[in-house]
């Protein structure tokens, strides 16, 4: 252990001794059990810390990965759980419900030493002002804090062995891994220290686990890369499913819409997010045909041509991956310090002019909609997959991305008016110069405008965006929102024509 380290633990024990030397004092002398219970409770908490820096140090001559630990050194909460759980730990007798139990006491003791300290001000009509502690809880504080000092000041950190092939060394690593550290602190694990009743074994016996974990997931791989595929026509049985989540700012599915698409024979279903209108989960299921080493690639262009469907399909709306944080306020709190109790202000900021998108739940028709684009991107040839969905779906990342701090609008309307111009060349609508524009536009588009002058607004918006350096100024969100709205018409309305004409070559 690093002399800092030892200081930084030495203090804490001082600290503990000194506010429990206080505490002792409050209750026994001044009869002040409220504020003798708030220092007894800090105390433990410094027991929690000392535990915790000596961990840290641990943890840092490792492998130098200390962030577990230093995110949660100013929680209240966890350090008093620290100071109550590693006792149960060290003995090796841990059950699931134990843990949740402790961590619930560390809660409440935290709660009751804020309503022991400070008044309520928004508090009901015949609520106490402050939450009275008793005498006897506050001893039972005392004693408790007492016990885990006298704990940890014996504790020697020398002993601990951190060489490389040492089984703590290993069991420090895996719980700085997420998923590695959810099934250390799992039921079945709990259990099993509960059955060993030794901490060194239970490290042991879970090193065993994930090692044989392993192995298995080696030998599996190696198994499905000497896997004979079966020929594309054989497809086989169902092998793969990949599942994505997409969220939507102002539309949602309605679920009777869902159970439709779900009913006819597709490779992709749809169900609902609880508690999330505007979220759908899609899974996507891929047979026997499809080879390891070809799943991530090929699932991934599935569900970039599934979510560029969603969005041309919507006519409008907006879905994506995952939503923009702090698109209006880039602070936790804010609060009037002379404002009257209980008064809220919010100050809301936005690195565009405000704009909301298409609020409306889609229907079965919309998801035959969004089927038919699905089908007909799916046959598009690279060269223009790339000039026109690519480019869409780059417009759709850059809005997904554009936040308070960072504004991509300009960027996005540009991708989306390269996909509307790229699109009408590929169709045979433009000629590939500014002059052509006019007649691509008026041509398609003049019986969607109310005024003329929004045609020539939309045809100025396309000669700007395709100048080579962009003036941005004037670029808002809504003007790239009303460009995707262009992308989503045109296209739909030639993948229909598309579509009809796949019909009558199959009825020939």
């Amino acid at each position: 252990m690093t002399d800092q380290a030892r200081d930084d633990i030495d203090a804490c024990f001082r600290n503990a001794r000194d506010l429990l030397r206080a505490a002792k004092r409050l209750l026994e002398d001044e009869k002040l059990p409220n504020i003798s219970f708030h220092l007894a409770v800090l105390a433990l908490e410094e027991v929690g810390k000392a535990v915790m820096l000596g961990t840290r140090d641990i943890m840092r001559a490792v492998d130098g990965e200390t962030i577990f630990v230093d995110k949660r050194l100013d929680d209240h909460v966890f350090k008093l759980f620290w100071a109550l759980w590693t006792p149960c730990l060290a003995r090796g007798n841990v059950s699931s419900k134990e843990f949740e139990s402790l961590r619930g006491l560390a809660r409440s003791m935290h709660e009751d030493r804020l309503g022991a300290m400070y008044v309520a001000p928004d508090r009901e009509a015949g609520e106490a002002a402050l939450q009275e502690m008793d005498d006897q809880r506050v001893r039972q504080v005392v004693e408790l804090t007492e016990a885990r000092l006298g704990m940890e000041t014996s504790r020697d950190w020398q002993t601990i062995d951190l060489g490389a092939g040492s089984i703590m060394r290993w069991f420090l690593d895996a719980t700085n891994d997420p998923e590695k550290r959810n099934l250390i602190f799992g039921q079945k694990a709990f259990d099993q220290l509960a059955e060993l009743g030794q901490m060194r074994e239970w490290m042991a016996w879970l090193k065993e686990q994930f090692d044989q974990a392993e192995v298995m997931g080696r030998e599996n791989l190696q198994r499905e890369l000497a896997r004979v595929v079966p020929d594309w026509d054989e497809r086989g049985e169902p092998k793969w499913q990949v599942a994505i989540r997409l969220f939507s700012y102002g539309q949602s599915i309605r679920n009777k819409a869902i159970r439709s698409w779900n009913g006819r024979p597709t490779w992709i279903r749809m169900s609902p997010v609880q508690n999330d209108s505007s979220a759908v989960d899609v899974e996507f299921t891929y047979h026997e045909t499809v080879p390891v080493e070809a799943l991530a690639p090929m699932s991934y262009r599935a569900a970039n041509m599934f979510v560029a469907s969603m969005n041309v399909g919507s006519l409008g709306g907006f879905w994506w991956w995952q939503r923009a944080e702090q698109t209006e306020k880039f602070y936790q709190r804010l609060t009037d310090l002379k404002a009257a109790p209980g008064m809220k202000i919010a100050l809301n900021m936005h690195a565009w002019p405000k704009f909301e998108w298409r609020r409306e739940a889609l229907d079965d028709s919309s998801l035959r909609r969004i089927g038919l684009c699905f089908g007909m991107i799916a046959r598009l040839e690279r060269p223009v997959y790339q000039a026109v969905i690519e480019a869409y779906l780059t417009g759709l990342a850059l809005i997904g991305k554009s936040d308070l701090h960072l504004n991509f609008a300009p960027q996005a309307a540009e991708r989306f008016a390269t996909c509307l111009l790229e699109a009408m060349r590929h169709f045979g609508a433009w000629d590939g110069t500014d002059a052509g524009i006019l007649t691509a536009i008026s041509g398609f588009f003049r019986p969607l405008f109310k005024q003329p002058e929004d045609e020539q607004e939309l045809i100025d918006l396309l000669r700007q965006l395709r100048q080579p350096s962009l003036n941005a100024a004037d670029v808002t969100l809504e003007k790239a929102a009303i460009l995707k709205f262009f992308c989503d018409v045109y296209l739909v309305k030639r993948f229909e024509m598309m579509a009809g004409d796949i019909a009558a070559e199959a009825a020939r």
